[in-house]
């Protein structure tokens, strides 16, 4: 009797396990599809598509990542109702979030962007209402569930595993799952399993995500070396590099005057400012920003072409002091700032440079220290001092804009220049014109003096209005200052405030051009940029100033004639003035000026670091 007692409680056991099992089975399979829905704009047809039609083996290996990760979670936390609660909430949040930046910068959730979770207040503030209702709802779910499952947890009727098999699916899944975050490394079998069927698109991971799903995806841009090891590269080769951009550059520095600056920089990477009249479909009766359009008339001017949309400031922020492009980057890599420079000593930049010229170097962003790891990233690049939010002097808002205003920035940098004795490297990240747009001002301009109906539009519209009077009065007061100074002004990138229907009737190139000049207070130079990349930024300077050239900034003079803009999948070229969607749309010469440069960009930020010890990055004797 005992015995077969004994039996039925195995057996009922052993059922119940395999219920745990098919719960699990179930939760993978919900949250994975939540995911593809998430991705896919809540598109169920493409989701149903990829998985009975185009792409089914890639989301079953795809599944077969999420079961281990749901097995790891049953493993650690010893309840099957927890562990699937838990990835139902992770699942949630990793879903909105990826909707939410879809919508806001058509581009997917990536593993670098795990790192923002420690700046949660700053992402929430960005959310509408619904999402935030949304999320709260899954939060509100997740704990009545975990409630839920405590109380079971005491009945009778719940199967725990046992120490023995915790901690073997522990170690088992673990050894799983680290290995699949190896997944960029040669070799990986998970990686050669989806090689089977998928096709990666290395310039464009909206598409990458569509064509692979985004588990793939989201492994597909794990860690791993910034850039490929190019064919070629040695020291040899590096020495090569060196000399040939070195004549170069005494060619160049022939017909300037002074060794280093004899100016004031200030560099302004102004938030999501932009021209509307340059849009597509949008009917707008009033010029948000006369000054710049103005001044840009009868200085440096031209567009910026950026990298990002809606956002991706921190990318175009590293282009501009580094003069490293974004573009020969491995695809994983999608944010520097993140990914590896924070770990650097010493990184080659506009700052360095200036620096070792007796320059004092300032960073200046208007919010905390942690966005971005800043605070890290600008110690790596050798800022001298960086003024944030709790220790600039000026922090005046407007109206109730959460963000400090333009104004009090530039408040700062005036401050800055009468309190130093030495020329001054000024770099400013704005924060005013900041998303969200809604109810940021009490006064805006109407609907009848704008032609806009959105609210959200004509907040931004007030932003630009408030940008350009506060650039105006500061280059007034520069105008009166007794030190030459020159002023590199840019628009990090476009808003998302427009909306997918204006997006979709302007060109992908229109929506990556934004507002660039450069100003001197000593001089009234107008010369025609055209569109060009950040990366230039620095020899435009140099020229401006009538400073000499370095043999890197040779190689980037040299690079800007032939490919005057550039990032993955948009290509200026230097010979005809139209937009190629690849480098087999260049010719020879600029490829073959694009491989010297990758070479150079690969050795500093992959490689050995030849060239700094080399000169590469310093002027000649």
């Amino acid at each position: 009797m005992m015995k077969e007692k004994q039996k039925l409680q195995c057996k009922s056991r052993g059922n119940i396990l395999l219920l745990h099992c098919f719960s699990l089975l179930v939760t993978v399979f919900v949250v994975h599809l939540f995911l593809q829905w998430t991705q896919n704009d809540l598109d169920a047809g493409l989701v149903v598509n990829f998985i009975f039609a185009w792409h089914t083996e890639k989301f079953l290996i795809s599944t077969g990542v999420l079961v281990m990760l749901g097995l790891w979670l049953w493993a650690l936390v010893g309840n099957i109702r927890l562990a699937n609660a838990l990835l139902v909430l992770s699942g949630g949040i990793l879903g909105m979030a990826t909707y939410e930046k879809m919508l806001q910068r058509n581009e997917p959730v990536y593993p670098s962007d795990l790192k923002m979770l420690t700046e949660a207040t700053f992402l929430l503030e960005m959310l509408n209402g619904r999402t935030l209702a949304a999320l709260s709802l899954v939060f509100l779910l997740f704990l009545a569930f975990v409630l839920y499952s405590l109380r079971q947890a005491k009945s009778k009727k719940t199967v725990k595993l046992g120490w023995k098999s915790r901690v073997l699916i522990l170690i088992t899944t673990s050894m799983a799952l680290g290995y699949a975050g190896q997944f960029q490394q040669e070799g990986n079998l998970l990686k050669k399993a989806y090689d089977r069927t998928a096709y990666w698109i290395p310039y464009s991971q909206q598409m990458n995500y569509y064509n692979t799903g985004f588990v793939a995806g989201f492994l597909y841009n794990l860690s791993a070396a910034p850039m490929e090891l190019p064919a070629d590269y040695s020291q040899e080769k590096i020495d090569v590099l060196k000399a040939t951009y070195q004549q170069l550059a005494d060619e160049i520095n022939t017909n300037r005057t002074v060794a280093l600056p004899e100016t004031n920089v200030i560099y302004i990477m102004n938030e999501s400012f932009a021209d509307p009249l340059e849009l597509v479909g949008l009917d707008l009766q009033t010029d948000p920003i006369p000054f710049t359009r103005a001044l840009m008339d009868t200085s440096y001017s031209g567009e910026l072409l950026s990298q990002g949309y809606g956002g991706g400031t921190a990318n175009i922020e590293f282009e501009a002091l580094t003069g490293f492009s974004m573009e020969p980057f491995a695809a994983n890599i999608t944010t520097p700032y993140t990914q590896f420079l924070s770990s650097r000593d010493n990184f080659p930049s506009i700052v360095s440079r200036l620096e070792q010229a007796g320059f004092r170097t300032t960073a200046i962003h208007p919010y905390n220290t942690t966005m971005y790891k800043r605070l890290e990233n600008y110690e790596a690049l050798g800022f001298d001092t960086f003024l944030y939010e709790d220790t600039m002097a000026n922090t005046a808002k407007l109206d109730t804009n959460p963000y400090i205003s333009d104004a009090a920035a530039y408040a700062e940098i005036t401050a800055i220049l009468k309190a130093s004795a030495e020329k001054d490297f000024i770099h400013l990240v704005t924060m005013q014109n900041h998303t969200p747009y809604q109810d940021k001002y009490t006064a805006i301009p109407s609907a009848a003096e704008t032609g806009i109906v959105s609210q959200s539009i004509r907040n931004y519209l007030q932003d630009l209005q408030y940008s350009d009077q506060a650039l105006a009065e500061l280059l007034a007061t520069l105008q009166e200052w007794d030190e030459p100074t020159i002023v590199v002004f840019w628009g990090d990138h476009w808003p998302s405030v427009f909306g997918e229907e204006l997006y979709a009737l302007n060109t992908l190139q229109n929506m990556h051009e934004t507002p660039l000049f450069i100003y001197s207070n000593t001089q009234e130079v107008h010369k025609d940029l055209g569109v060009t990349s950040p990366i230039y930024f620095l020899p435009e300077v140099l020229e401006l100033s009538s400073s000499r050239v370095t043999a890197f900034e040779a190689l980037l003079m040299a690079l800007q004639e032939q490919v005057p803009a550039f990032e993955k999948a948009l290509y200026v070229n230097g010979n005809t003035g139209e937009y190629v969607s690849s480098r087999e749309g260049l010719s020879e010469q600029a490829r073959s000026l694009l491989a010297d440069y990758d070479l150079i960009q690969y050795d500093t930020t992959t490689g050995n670091r030849y060239a700094e010890a080399n000169g590469f990055y310093r002027i000649a004797d």
